[in-house]
Parts: C-alpha cells; structure tokens; sequence
C-alpha cells in the first residue's frame, strides 16, 4: 500500500490529464453501481425479512384454536399470563377483529403498545375479497408496515380468522424494530465493504493505469522531440501498445513523412529558383551586354558608316530575337511548373510526325534523315506539344552532329502499355557525368557551342515538363557505336 500511494502523494496527477479522468470516472462508475447494489440490496432484504416475518406470524396465528380469540372477544382485550400468544416466537403488540363491515374490535393490546393502528377502510376491503375469493393467503399475503405513537415501526399482518361465529379478519401488530438494526447491520456491512472496495480500486487501478498509457506517454515524449530540424523522429510500434495507439503512431508517422517530403521539396524548390533565378540572370545579362556594346558603338559615330550600321543593327536583331525566345522559353516553363494546359486527344501520332516532318527535314540541311515510323499509332496527346517536344530533340541531335556527316533517325513504334518516341544521331554523345544533368533547366554540356547556336539549355527541360504532363517519361540512351538516343514512353490512349 504504501508504494502504491507514493507516487499518488508524491506526483497529483492535474485534474486535466488523462489518469486523473479516467481513474475518476472508473471511480464514479465503480461508487455508481456499488450504490446501485446496496439499494437493491436493502430493498430485496427488507422485502424478505417482512414477508418472511409476515409468513410466520401467519403461521402462528393460524396454528392456535379458534376458541382462543373467544377468549380474547370475552376478556376485552386484557393481557394475563393465561393469555395464549404468550407461547408465540414472535412477539405480537396488538391483535383487532376487522369485521364484514370493516368494524374494528380490539382483541388483545400490549401495554407497552400504543393505540391499535388502523388502516384504511379500501385496505381491509381488498383483504377480505382476496380471502373471500379463495386466494392462497401464503400467496396473497396482505401486510405492510406502520409507525405507531412511540416513534418505532410495527408490522401489520391481516389474516383470515372467526370470531365468536362471524368470520373477518385478524390484523395482528408486530414490533419491526429488530427487523430494522438487522436492515441497518447488513447496510452499514455493506457500506464498509464497499469503501474498502473503493480504496482497493484505487489503489490497483493506479499501477495498471499507469502501465497501460506507457505507450501513449512514450508517444507524447516522442512528439516533443520532433521539430522542424528533427523530422527524422519516427514512433516506434511497442508490442504492448493499444491498438488505438499504434494506429496514432501510424499515423503520426504518415504525417511526418509527408511533412518530411514536404520541406525537403520546399528546399529543393528554393535551391532550384536560386539557381534558375542566377541563370537567368546571366543568360539575360549576356545578350543585354552585348546590345549595350552596340549601342555604345554606334553613339560614338559607327552609325555614320552603313557598313557599320548595317553589321550592329543585325547583331542587335540577332541578339533580340535570343532574348525573345529566352522569356517565351522561361514563360512556358512557368506555367507548365504551375499547370499544364495541355489540350489531349486521341489521335494519330504517326501522322503528328508526318506533319513536322518536311520542317525538320529543313533543319537538318545536309544531314542524312530517317523516318521510320510505324503506322497507324494512336495517342492521348497534345497535337502542339508533341510538335514541340519532336522539334526540340531533333533540333538538339542538329547542334550535336556534322553538317555533312550527321545522320539523324526519327522513329515511332508501340511499346508495351504505350508508345515510343525515339530520336537518334551519330553525334559525340554524353559522358556519364554529364548524363545526371541532361533535363536540368540551363544544363549545357557543351557551353561555347551552344551559346554560340544561340541554345541557353531550356530544351530539354521544356520536353521533359511536356511529356510528364502527358503522364509519359523520357530518358536518355547511349549508342554502343557512338552518338546519342532520346526515348519519350507516351501510356496508351484510353
């Protein structure tokens, strides 16, 4: 008992906390339903000791002559020695005759007994048709109980009897003192044993209480540790956790790895708008240098010599038009990072390729080119976009071949669950370390070349964007030969 009650003294659990609510709520509950059982008690046993009480006055009552209640109709009521409930085990106070007619003779009277009670004249009514209709009196027996002048409880029992020839009843007064201290033994007993039962639900509930929330306190220890910097934190399953519990820390755990996701795509982000944000800067600040070069030249009198004027105002033209293409490129990649607003139908891709095919034929100048596309082959696709994805790799396999050597091959075949987009050259190809960073926005692999084509390295990431938003994928190959070989995976038109 006493280290049960130690860490009770010691550590008052606040009235908010869960112990604190469930231990006084078990308690309510457990004094509830003990209350509840002593007053059942106390009303089954006081019904059980007056009937039972009643039944043997009956017993009694009906097991003595007849002549003996002439003898009390011809002694008036007088108690001698001679008087025969003198015999009797249970102690009788008064007995009256309750005539036919509900008069009522008083037949014998205690003298440490007050007036012979009197009930009411429906009560001794509905007695004397019971009895008359020939119900069980052990069946039917009439009793209840009355307070008499002196403050104490008598109980009163009706039985059949004759008197001097005319049958009635005979209400027979017992003193229920003694059935009341055994009422009140038995509830003060039961009151005892049901403190103590209180104050052993106490003092065991608290030791298995405390045992049974060790998971939910473990978990309340783990959630303080968690922060923005500690989001590696994970609950760990105990064998003895709840199963409510357990689904907390699931869940706990689905979150964290969410908010985990979260803000590592939240630094990824930021990382990836710095530096989009500093290529910008630079590809924007490269042709702005050289219009402002021009500019200067021709202010200190070059614009005076048409050669001159002629040269600085297609440089200005050239480097203008790079610009343009630079915002429209930066402008499309931000909304299709925001929303892709592609326009998807089903239709054929091969006649896609078909379409374009005379303008890369065009880009291509002396390159060989081959198509070799499979027909028919539909698509759920964005008929412009897939222009624009098909102009980009093929553009990009330009810059990358010779003007006279380059040989470039288009094709288009369907693939399991989908269909294939491929684009191949005879050009120098990848090297592996380059490989990780081909669809990275501003990601040139060869900077001098493609500055000088006028790429600034959004192609392949304006593709990628492009084919992802069309649910497909892209990668990149490498030809045992040499060269390089871009594949889009497009899923199959529903």
């Amino acid at each position: 008992m006493k280290w049960a009650m130690r860490p009770l003294l010691r550590r008052p659990l606040p009235p908010r906390s869960l112990r604190y609510q469930l231990l006084s709520r078990s308690l309510l509950i457990l004094s509830g339903l003990l209350l509840l059982i002593g007053v059942l008690q106390y009303v089954f046993m006081s019904q059980f000791l007056y009937r039972n009480t009643a039944t043997t006055v009956l017993g009694e009552i009906r097991a003595l002559p007849p002549q003996a209640w002439n003898y009390f109709s011809e002694s008036s009521g007088n108690n001698t020695t001679n008087n025969p409930l003198f015999g009797l085990n249970v102690p009788i106070s008064t007995v009256a005759f309750i005539s036919q007619t509900c008069q009522v003779q008083v037949l014998y009277q205690s003298t440490s007994h007050g007036p012979v009670p009197r009930l009411s004249r429906s009560a001794y009514q509905r007695a004397l048709s019971a009895y008359q209709r020939g119900l069980s009196p052990a069946g039917n027996l009439t009793y209840q109980t009355h307070r008499n002048a002196n403050g104490g409880e008598d109980l009163i029992v009706l039985v059949p009897g004759i008197v001097n020839g005319a049958p009635g009843l005979l209400q027979v007064t017992t003193p229920a003192g003694q059935l009341q201290s055994v009422l009140a033994q038995q509830l003060w007993i039961y009151a005892i044993l049901a403190l103590f039962a209180l104050c052993g639900g106490v003092l065991s509930f608290l030791p298995v209480l405390r045992k049974t929330l060790v998971p939910l306190s473990n978990l309340v220890g783990t959630v303080r540790r968690i922060n923005a910097g500690t989001l590696d934190e994970r609950f760990s399953a105990s064998p003895q956790a709840q199963t409510e519990v357990q689904m907390l820390s699931e869940s706990f755990n689905d979150m964290l790895e969410r908010l985990h996701t979260a803000f590592a795509a939240e630094r990824e982000a930021k990382e990836k708008m710095r530096q989009f944000v500093a290529d910008a800067s630079h590809e924007l600040r490269t042709p702005l240098t050289s219009i402002h070069g021009f500019l200067e030249v021709l202010l200190r009198g070059a614009a005076a010599n048409p050669e001159q004027l002629q040269k600085s105002l297609h440089s200005l033209h050239g480097e203008s038009q790079r610009m343009t293409k630079l915002v429209a490129d930066l402008i499309l990649l931000a909304r299709l990072d925001r929303e892709p607003t592609l326009q998807l139908e089903r239709q054929p891709l091969d006649g896609v390729i078909r379409e374009i095919e005379p303008h890369l034929r065009l880009l291509s100048g002396n390159r060989a080119v081959v198509f070799d596309v499979e027909e028919p082959v539909e698509a759920q696709v964005d008929r412009d976009r897939m222009k624009q994805v098909l102009l980009n790799l093929f553009q990009n396999a330009v810059h990358h071949t010779d003007p006279e050597t380059g040989e470039i091959r288009v094709s288009l075949a369907r693939d399991e669950g989908g269909v294939t987009l491929s684009v191949y050259d005879n050009g120098p190809g990848v090297s592996p370390e380059h490989q990780p960073h081909l669809f990275e926005r501003f990601y040139r692999v060869d900077t001098a070349r493609s500055r000088k084509d006028g790429g600034v390295g959004l192609g392949l990431a304006i593709t990628k964007s492009i084919v992802e938003g069309h649910g497909g994928a892209i990668r990149y190959a490498a030809v045992p030969e040499g060269g390089a070989s871009f594949h889009v995976w497009l899923p199959d038109a529903p």
